[in-house]
């Protein structure tokens, strides 16, 4: 193929099909790829038309839509000019202006075959930009996801399958890291059975090129390393960035950290006071906000840069003030990963890549762990099921308002906050960079390990879809190759074919704009009422209660060094209380909580105060910590340290004032000992480096040596189970009690274990399932994707509480919840005693104006024909839907006998909805044909819409979700919009006001 200069995307459409099984290489003939010669633009998405005309639809066959293909070309050229554009920050390129590299992702899927594994590729993404893939270009990388349990029990065999080498259309790749569930590999320089070479091949390099550009074994600073924590730091190439300031060689300085003890050789993290956190002058900061189009100069950006990472603040010298100065950063030994050879910097280890700047959220809430926490260091139980109720009125009341006509718009607003649906539509749009962008975070407060990968709306999707039940491994993947299929940004979040949203919330919004009303539409009803049910159970079982009077943001250390120990300063550029009711809303003061999710140990909230200090003044949107006492104030909060870390202030008084700081939480001296294999059998770069002097003579071996440490970490740790063991703990023995926690702090060091490189002795493990794996209570069971995978891994042997322990106190409030979902989804269907809806005479219009006509009896009568028949195939598959149980297994791979799986379903609703909207064929002499361009007729997929609501609605609305809207919207005024305007589409906040104020009677 590269003889004939087809295009690499066309390329990998041709050997994704293969690998599909949807093709042989034998149809591959020269004719074929005659006509699939040019750019990716113009011949990627020919590949399955010319390869497989007469297949029928397929899910996954779809290819990346023209955005995806042009920014492939445009990083091809880059790639053939050799001057590294991908890596950013040069200017505009092919018309765009600030370009970079590395958008693209090439996404194989790891399968098990019987004892095998095989790699099945997938269509290309357009989610996010890599240092890594900006550096060797998007198509050199392949990353590989992998099944949950196959991590879990199957490492050795994982390592094995990706020391071996993997052929790409002849190109050799080979694994070099394993982040967030993916196993990542790079195309080398060799080639396999591949004779001719074109332009852009000789800047490939090898495994042990790459690794020495990136990570150098033989430097002083990394060869001592833990092969575990040295192999981890590759994950600074494979972090979601955006390169945004290429800084001189010159303006990039070293800074000693603050210590606890001045002076200590290798001091522990906790006493470093200024873990993590390096400077940046005014004039750096200005350019980076002025890069981002920020609304000011940001204070603080976390990002990566020179093998280093964390958060970098302003410079507190009035000397660095000067926004037009050159731009300089100062970089801490806490922050340095990776050791260069300094004096030889290459350009990319010189640009700073930005992944968020500072983000204050209000208001936060609260969790079980937290909740935990507070209950037991003295606040009372009952005001959590009254800031409970407060929730769940507040967020139902905003769902059910719908008697007047301005309701309708306050309604739909409310729907897309719950769900996120514009912000997820635009964080699409972002392409990775939506943290940098500052519309998402990075970890919420049930999460257990963090991750930078940008928000997926594609699984939200697959875990709505089942239901809230477990889908199998295949289920999910025909799902998500269908959904992928789409093509990037906001197309990937609706049907193709019908329009509709593949999200509860996407649906309930469309339906509202359209003009429907929740007490005449009963869909709308329908979805309303699950939408409010999955509300309260969010609250009820995730205990995620609002807490109005608190905020979350980026730590700092003091710059000053003006705070005194457990004081800190707090001000925001936005409101953090009622400007109407505070004197100073964007400034802390008095006694406030400051947490770290997840929080495990009693004293992992503390009781601080919060003041106000005229040098800390310009620090706006971060929190300021002490740089003072025992220990770095950061690490006394869950273990955190300032390279990113996000707290939660709370300053509800009804909070904080009954609540009491706990002691100290420390470990046992022994518990490493105790716990962890022998730290001193740790494998150590040196070591590898070492041996793999010894197989010069043979490469092979040589490299397999380097993958086995740089894949030394592709196994799950057990971090699923020890935050089951902790919270059984707590159930069973209390909160403060030893075993409580020491498996709080079994949990924090397991966390950490890929950077440590501790791995849990197995007979510790062992004992620790007997004693805790157990059946654990409702209170304790949540909602979330993970709870769910954790509950099904569990003993059913039920936790039994004492009863001297008194009442638990997440059982006292799972219980008043339980009450209060009961009451609210009572008081929703009462609700339908207002139901007025019948069947839509706006739909039924179209088709019934014309139904008398004899002009239009034959044309009628064929679209009559055309919907009775796909009627009748729409009730086959649902029955087959219906037919026989399915039960998931344990490992998400079993399946019951009778019932299809939801990847066969998916593909004949498809085909259903796709054979509904191409007919019926009318002659072309007919009569609505040659009317065709005739506004009052409505069109054939209106009167096809019409007829099918008139003969059965819910069919109609599978078939023609988007046709059905239109007409209503056109029956009560419509504007002429295309879906891009419309999902991106919100209501402003002073249009908020004036319709809630018009909702009270004052306007």
């Amino acid at each position: 193929m590269d003889e004939m200069h087809i295009a690499w995307g066309v390329q990998y459409e041709v050997a994704r099909g293969v690998s599909r099984n949807w093709w042989l290489w034998d149809d591959v003939t020269r004719d074929v790829l005659e006509k699939l010669r040019g750019p990716n633009q113009d011949a990627a998405a020919k590949v399955s038309q010319l390869l497989s005309p007469n297949r029928p639809s397929t899910a996954g066959m779809v290819s990346p839509d023209l955005q995806l293909w042009t920014e492939l070309d445009r990083e091809e050229l880059a790639i053939c000019e050799g001057r590294l554009r991908g890596l950013g920050p040069l200017g505009e390129s092919e018309g765009t202006e600030n370009w970079y590299g590395g958008k693209i992702q090439q996404v194989a899927r790891l399968e098990e075959s019987g004892e095998k594994f095989q790699l099945l590729l997938a269509p290309m993404e357009m989610r996010k930009s890599t240092r890594f893939a900006r550096f060797l270009g998007s198509r050199r990388i392949l990353q590989v996801s992998i099944p949950r349990d196959v991590r879990t029990g199957r490492g050795d065999d994982l390592r094995r399958f990706f020391s071996q080498k993997f052929v790409l259309c002849g190109r050799v790749f080979v694994a070099f890291g394993a982040k967030d569930g993916k196993v990542f590999l790079m195309e080398t320089r060799e080639d396999y059975e591949r004779p001719l070479r074109v332009p852009g091949d000789e800047q490939r390099m090898t495994l042990e090129e790459f690794v020495a550009w990136h990570n150098p074994m033989d430097r002083l600073g990394n060869c001592g390393q833990a092969v575990s924590k040295w192999a981890t730091r590759f994950d600074l190439g494979l972090s979601v960035s955006v390169p945004v300031l290429a800084f001189d060689p010159d303006k990039i300085f070293n800074i000693e950290d603050k210590y606890v003890v001045p002076g200590v050789q290798k001091p522990p993290a906790e006493h470093i006071y200024t873990d993590g956190c390096g400077y940046m002058n005014c004039a750096a900061l200005s350019l980076i906000g002025k890069r981002m189009a920020y609304k000011a100069r940001p204070t603080a950006v976390q990002g990566r840069i020179c093998g280093s990472k964390g958060l970098w603040m302003l410079h507190p010298s009035p000397q660095e003030q000067d926004m037009n100065a050159t731009p300089k950063i100062w970089i801490r030994n806490s922050q340095r990963k990776i050791w260069l050879d300094y004096a030889n910097l290459h350009r990319a280890h010189c640009i700073f890549d930005l992944v968020a700047p500072p983000r204050v959220t209000v208001p936060s809430r609260l969790s079980r762990l937290t909740i935990l926490n507070l209950a037991h260091n003295g606040v009372p139980s009952a005001l959590f099921a009254a800031l409970m109720r407060e929730t769940l009125d507040e967020q139902v009341r905003a769902l059910t308002q719908w008697a007047l006509p301005q309701d309708m718009r306050l309604l739909w607003k409310t729907v897309n906050q719950i769900g996120h649906v514009t912000g997820a539509r635009m964080q699409q749009y972002a392409l990775g960079a939506s943290r940098a962008l500052g519309l998402s975070g990075r970890i919420r407060e049930d999460d257990d390990v963090p991750s930078d990968e940008p928000p997926n709306p594609v699984q939200d999707i697959l875990n709505e879809a089942g239901e809230r039940a477990v889908l199998s491994e295949e289920d999910q993947e025909a799902l998500l190759a269908e959904l992928v299929g789409a093509g990037p940004a906001a197309s990937v979040l609706r049907d193709k074919v019908t329009g509709e949203p593949f999200t509860i919330h996407g649906v309930a919004m469309d339906l509202i704009q359209a003009g429907f009303h929740p007490l005449t539409h009963e869909i709308l009803y329908d979805k309303l009422k699950k939408i409010t049910s999955n509300v309260i159970e969010d609250v009820v079982r995730d205990f995620h209660v609002n807490i109005p009077l608190s905020a979350e943001a980026f730590i700092v250390p003091d710059p000053h060094g003006v705070l005194e120990e457990n004081q800190i300063h707090f001000k925001s550029t936005e409101a953090l209380k009622p400007p109407l009711e505070d004197l100073f809303p964007h400034t802390l003061l008095g006694d406030v909580l400051i947490y770290r999710n997840p929080n495990r140990l009693p004293s992992d909230v503390q009781k601080v105060t919060a003041v106000q200090h005229e040098k800390l003044a310009e620090y706006t949107d971060v929190i300021v910590l002490p740089t003072k006492g025992p220990c770095s104030f950061a690490s006394m909060l869950a273990g955190g340290d300032y390279d990113g870390d996000v707290c939660v202030c709370i300053y509800d008084p009804r909070i904080v004032q009954s609540f009491k700081n706990a002691p100290l939480s420390r470990q046992d001296p022994n518990f490493l000992k105790d716990n962890f294999e022998d730290q001193g059998l740790i494998e150590k770069v040196s070591a590898v480096t070492e041996q793999m002097s010894r197989l010069t003579n043979d490469p092979d071996a040589r490299r397999k040596k380097l993958q086995e440490a740089l894949l030394s970490d592709i196994s799950l740790p057990p971090i699923g189970a020890y935050s089951i063991f902790h919270e059984n703990a707590a159930y069973v023995h209390g909160y403060d009690h030893p075993k409580t926690v020491r498996n709080a702090f079994m949990f924090n060091t397991v966390l950490d274990s890929r950077k440590s490189g501790l791995r849990v002795k197995p007979e510790v493990l062992k004992r620790d399932k007997r004693e805790y794996d157990r059946k654990r209570p409702e209170c304790l069971q949540g909602v979330g994707a993970a709870d769910r995978e954790l509950s099904l891994s569990c003993n059913v042997v039920p936790l039994i509480r004492p009863s001297e322990r008194g009442v638990f106190i997440l059982d006292q409030l799972h219980h008043a919840g339980k009450q209060m979902r009961d009451e609210h989804l009572r008081m929703y269907e009462e609700l339908k005693n207002q139901f007025g809806g019948d069947r839509d005479p706006d739909l039924l219009r179209p088709y019934q104006k014309l139904v008398d006509d004899p002009l239009f009896q034959d044309d009628l009568a064929g679209i009559r024909a055309h919907v009775l028949k796909h009627i009748d195939l729409w009730r086959g598959i649902a029955s087959e839907s219906k037919a026989g149980p399915q039960t998931p297994s344990r490992s998400g791979r079993g399946r019951g006998r009778g019932k299809p799986s939801v990847a066969a379903r998916w593909t004949k609703w498809k085909d259903l909805a796709q054979s509904f909207s191409s007919g019926p064929e009318l002659p072309t002499d007919s009569v609505l044909m040659r009317f065709s361009d005739a506004t009052w007729l409505g069109g054939v997929d209106m009167l096809r819409a019409s007829c099918a609501y008139g003969e059965k609605p819910r069919f109609a609305w599978s078939v023609a979700f988007q046709t059905l809207c239109r007409i209503k919207a056109a029956s009560v005024g419509a504007a002429a919009m295309t879906s891009s305007f419309a999902d991106a589409m919100s209501i402003p906040s002073s249009v908020v006001r004036v319709l809630e104020q018009s909702r009270l009677g004052m306007t």
